[in-house]
């Protein structure tokens, strides 16, 4: 198909196109043949029939189908000049008369379409008129026969109303006159084409299915009096919307008197629908029948020019404008999971409607700086509610409250995307998502009535996008007062523990939540990207605000006000109290302070990587929106699990590591630009192998796809620059592994290296890449005992015995690189099976044996400290040395 363009300099009054501009070219070369052929056989028989009239009647209307905005006006206003180029080009024989279209839903309600038909074609005969010379007696005689056919065709199509008076003989004759109306509306046909000079007179007619009350009379008028052989109708509208109105005429007519039983009843509706499609069959007949091509199949072929553009010719594929437009508004976010969603234009109209709203030369802006105007997202907003898209209009709306903002600092819920009462405050008519309903099927799962009490009578109206499920109240992810006091890092209770929420038992216990470190993470980027000296102290405070504020997205904030049941934790029978605010508040609030300043000093660090990938602020909404609904999603299945008493070694530490894995793999499937994994994670993962990166990489497989990269990266990176340190065992797999993806180092790296190293995962105290032995408060199940902890690399005494407990194991590093999944040996026990059988080389076996000392030696530990398995490799390692030495 040769390209199809659409001209932006031409104004959109004109719908009168060349060759080029014309989009159903295929539709055209269709039209011609039909015109071709109905215009040959009028001839024909006004050759044969010169001496009197043939009444024998053709169904030849010919039918342009498509849906609202396929261009099927356009494409009847263009039929005339479609004729006229290819008789010119092909030299066709056919004298055609194209008469102006006729629209029917501009009639009144007492028009009869027969008197608009006669009156459209004598209109065209009198310009005819008026515009020759009439110079000839021949020229005379026609005119006459046509003034006389006219009266003569006018007296027999009067109303019944207009001759009531005739009564007898007269109404007869009267009648006579009215039968004889096929006859005369022919002859009036056959003289107004001899004063026209034609073969035969097209007549377009369009949108009749917009004509809902006057469609079936219509169609009756086309089937009566335009079956004439020398009219050739075309007829434009929806195929199937035709086939409804007259199944309703049809049905209305058999259902004129009630039907005596369901059969009957049954038999109507049967017989409407069948009489209705033999009815639209012999009307519009189907080799007729001449369907536009979907916008789909056109807009490949598509060039738009636009004279703003700075681009040679001053044109653009639809493909490249496409790809312009959501970059434009998206950033470089990757598109997976409809993270860059805004509606599609379904109809060449919307098509049209979309270029002219935002033109190619604004999404083609030379200035690489040039941030987006309140103006581009308004069109953006404009568009998304004409489409009714939730998602799109968000955004926009989201982006607009940012830039009215003007850089002034900011909570993440004052935006739109992130607050679904604002959302319902819209109260939009075509709104559909039910999000308290959707958060009650979610609710089901943990079988608390409390949350669905929370949930009650909060959002009554829906909201305008898809949202995550809420962080859910349950039990089986608390802190208890106790050991939340034993806990080394107050800042991972502070940012990822709430307790300022009713409760029937005063606050006991805190609850992990995960939106509160979200926001902090977010917040920061906003900074980040609009980085300015003197709003530093009001950042600040935002941060500050954050942390004395309830998790924006726990089920809490939704209705703070209402108070939940609580069972008791185990600890107040040794005394345990509430917590209170005055509890260490100086303390607590000197932490909130160092931790607000470590927040602005990650910003200002990592300002320019971040505004270096996010080249304009707005972008940042859609990559966040993306990762909250991804994040989300998968943290629920996480609180799920908790729930369901799965996972049950945790400590608050390994919570903080599943989040930090789940968000930091969202980020990065969104990206990475192809090549990306959709699977969760981190979930069921052992907290040994959580807590430390380099083996959790190797560990998931997701993990190393998505994420991975940014290490093999770095390491090509360290490997061409000869930088210090060295690189990790596993980012030397991963330059092996991944080199299919012939990943660069580009800002999209350094972006999740700064996710990776925010405040929230690195600044809670612990080196959290590598934290196999710090022990944190148990994540307490508080329907039974607490679990016992150790807070030091040392077994202590707890409570009131001498008993000694630990968690867990310690695992060997050296161990862990050879023999784990997706290592040389999958398990400990492997690894024991190649030492007896030798596979595991003696000369392997003496230096791992003396790493496994070293290790000991440099941690202060001793054999006992460790795991199990691990403790069996090295005592059939120790017993292999005795062997060797012996």
């Amino acid at each position: 198909m040769s390209s199809i363009i659409l001209n932006l300099e031409k104004p959109e009054y004109d719908e009168y196109f060349s060759t080029d501009e014309l989009w159903q070219q295929q539709a055209a070369d269709i039209l011609v043949k039909h015109l071709e052929k109905f215009g040959i056989q009028a001839a024909d028989r006004t050759v044969k029939n010169s001496l009197h009239i043939d009444l024998n009647s053709i169904h030849d209307a010919i039918l342009i189908s498509g849906g609202r905005g396929t261009g099927k006006s356009v494409f009847l206003k263009n039929a005339k000049s479609i004729w006229k180029k290819k008789k010119k080009d092909d030299g066709l024989v056919p004298a055609l008369h194209f008469t102006p279209i006729i629209d029917p839903t501009l009639l009144q309600d007492h028009d009869s379409f027969t008197n608009v038909l006669i009156a459209h074609i004598y209109n065209q005969v009198i310009c005819e008129l008026n515009s020759s010379q009439r110079c000839s007696s021949r020229h005379e005689i026609n005119e006459k026969k046509f003034y006389d056919s006219l009266r003569k065709l006018a007296e027999a199509i009067e109303q019944p109303g207009d001759i009531s008076e005739h009564a007898g003989l007269d109404k007869i004759i009267q009648y006579s006159s009215g039968i004889k109306i096929d006859k005369l509306f022919y002859e009036f046909v056959a003289a107004a084409k001899n004063i026209l000079n034609c073969d035969a007179i097209v007549l377009p007619i369009d949108d009749v299915d917009m004509a809902l009350g006057k469609a079936y009379s219509v169609l009756e008028e086309i089937r009566r009096r335009l079956s004439c052989p020398d009219i050739i109708p075309i007829v434009s509208g929806d195929l199937e919307l035709y086939q409804h109105l007259v199944k309703l005429k049809l049905a209305n007519d058999l259902n004129s008197e009630p039907p005596f039983n369901d059969n009957d009843s049954q038999f109507r509706d049967e017989k409407s629908k069948e009489l209705s499609e033999a009815y639209v069959t012999k009307v519009l007949p189907n080799q007729y029948r001449i369907a536009l091509q979907p916008i789909e199949d056109l807009v490949s072929s598509l060039i738009i020019k636009d004279p703003e553009l700075t681009i040679p010719n001053h044109k653009q594929s639809y493909q490249d404008y496409q790809h312009n437009l959501k970059r434009y508004f998206f950033g470089s976010i990757n598109s997976e999971e409809k993270s860059a969603d805004y509606p599609l234009p379904s109809s060449a109209r919307e098509v049209g409607q979309l270029v002219r709203l935002l033109p190619p030369s604004i999404l083609c802006k030379t200035d690489f700086n040039q941030q987006l105007s309140l103006q581009d997202w308004e069109s953006m907003r404009i568009w998304a509610e004409g489409k009714q898209h939730g998602a799109s209009y968000v955004l926009a709306r989201s982006a607009i409250q940012l830039l009215h903002k003007k850089e002034q600092p900011f909570r993440l819920t004052q935006l739109m995307a992130f607050n679904v009462k604002e959302q319902a405050a819209q109260r939009l008519p075509w709104a559909k998502y039910d999000y308290i309903d959707e958060q009650k099927r979610v609710a089901k799962v943990y079988a608390i009535a409390d949350n669905d009490n929370l949930l009650s009578n909060t959002i009554r109206d829906k909201i305008l996008r898809s949202m995550p499920p809420l962080e859910m109240h349950t039990d089986r992810m608390s802190i208890t007062n106790d050991n939340a006091k034993e806990d080394k890092s107050k800042l991972a209770l502070g940012v990822y523990t709430n307790w300022a929420y009713y409760s029937t038992q005063g606050n006991q216990q805190r609850k992990i939540f995960f939106s509160r470190a979200f926001e902090l993470l977010a917040t920061s980027l906003f900074m980040a990207s609009s980085l300015k000296n003197e709003n530093k102290e009001a950042w600040k405070d935002i941060f500050i605000n954050i942390f004395n504020s309830v998790p924006f997205y726990s089920i809490h904030a939704l209705n703070p006000t209402k108070t939940v049941n609580e069972n008791s934790p185990d600890d107040l029978e040794n005394g345990s109290k509430n917590i209170t605010a005055s509890n260490d508040a100086n303390e607590d609030i000197k932490i909130i302070v160092d931790f607000s300043n470590e927040l602005i000093n990650w910003v200002e660090k990592y300002a320019s990587i971040l505004q270096d990938y996010i080249t304009d602020t707005s972008h940042l909404i859609a990559l966040l929106s993306a990762v909250f609904n991804k994040a989300f999603s998968q943290l629920n299945i996480l609180r799920e699990r908790y729930h369901n008493d799965k996972n049950k070694e945790d400590q608050l530490l390994d919570a903080i590591l599943r989040y930090r894995y789940i968000l930091v793999n969202a980020f990065a499937s969104f990206i990475k630009s192809d090549g990306v994994v959709q699977a969760n994670l981190a979930l069921d993962t052992l907290p040994t192998t959580l807590r430390d990166i380099n083996y959790f990489s190797s560990f998931s497989s997701t993990y190393k796809r998505n994420v991975g990269w940014i290490h093999t990266s770095a390491a090509s990176e360290h490997s061409n620059n000869d930088t210090k340190g060295a690189l990790s065992e596993s980012s030397k797999d991963d330059l092996k592994d991944t080199t299919v993806d012939k990943i660069e180092n580009t800002s999209g790296v350094k972006f999740l290296e700064s996710i990776l190293n925010h405040p929230i995962f690195t600044g809670l105290g612990i080196n959290i890449d590598d934290c196999v032995d710090v022990e944190s408060a148990p994540i307490t199940f508080i329907f039974s005992k607490p679990k016992a902890r150790s807070s030091s690399n040392s077994n202590q005494k707890l409570g009131n015995t001498t008993k000694q407990k630990k968690v867990r194991g310690k695992s060997f590093t050296a161990i862990n690189k050879i023999a784990m999944k997706g290592k040389r040996y999958d398990s400990p026990d492997e690894l024991i099976a190649a030492i007896n059988s030798e596979a595991f080389a003696k000369e392997e076996q003496k230096n791992l044996f003396t790493e496994l000392n070293d290790e000991m030696t440099r941690k202060g530990s001793k054999i006992d400290d460790y795991k199990g398995k691990h403790v069996n490799v090295y005592k059939i390692l120790e017993s292999m040395q005795v062997h060797t030495d012996a």
